[in-house]
């Protein structure tokens, strides 16, 4: 009886220890950057035509999607989704958002101007799809704003931002790369802004005009 008992009380330190390895593992193996699961639903009548969607062209796409467009300054890109999100709100109302149908001006670049042509499928004139070329429109940096313009109605929303998220990510990121053991911090600050962009009152980020 005893040798048993010693043998299932072994087994269950085994078993235990297997699992907190386990656990011990995936926590490490998790990414810093915590992207929280928030998205933008559109249609996409030509996908539902040809079959790429379901039948109903509902097109869901996450912030984590956005953010793989650049990769590593999500800043910007979230920056960009909150707006994204708030525009498409105030231009269609309960109505899902047509992709594609959408002309982007803005004055933000770079990871910025890409994550809003990879959210409503808008795209410069020597670039994607013939149907989608010369919907995204990159402003001069001074105008300081961004205009969503449902191209069938006209109807537009501008957005006048606050500030611009490469101004605080810029520095960290070029003091990483020269010091590599300096990446916490910008990792530190990816998850505060993340959450800053995606949760405070919109008047804290934009003017909308």
């Amino acid at each position: 009886m005893k040798t048993n008992q010693k043998r299932n009380l072994v087994l269950l330190i085994t078993a235990v220890a297997f699992i907190v390895g386990i656990a011990i593992t995936a926590y490490a193996e998790e990414q810093a950057v915590k992207i929280p699961n928030v998205s933008i639903v559109m249609k996409c009548p030509q996908c539902a035509l040809f079959g790429t969607t379901p039948p109903d062209g509902k097109i869901e796409i996450t912030l984590a999607d956005v953010l793989k467009v650049h990769g590593f300054c999500a800043l910007g890109g979230t920056f960009q989704f909150r707006a994204a999100k708030e525009v498409l709100k105030l231009l269609y109302g309960n109505e899902l958002p047509i992709r594609h149908n959408i002309k982007v001006e803005t004055s933000h670049a770079c990871c910025q101007a890409a994550a809003l042509a990879y959210i409503t499928g808008a795209r410069g004139k020597d670039y994607g799809a013939i149907h989608t070329r010369g919907k995204l429109i990159i402003l001069p940096p001074e105008e300081k704003k961004i205009v969503f313009t449902d191209i069938p109605s006209g109807k537009s929303v501008t957005l006048r931002p606050l500030f611009n998220p490469h101004n605080t990510m810029s520095p960290l990121l070029k003091k990483a790369f020269k010091d590599p053991s300096f990446a916490p911090e910008v990792t530190k600050v990816m998850n505060e802004k993340i959450q800053e962009y995606l949760t405070a009152p919109i008047e804290k980020l934009f003017i909308v005009e």
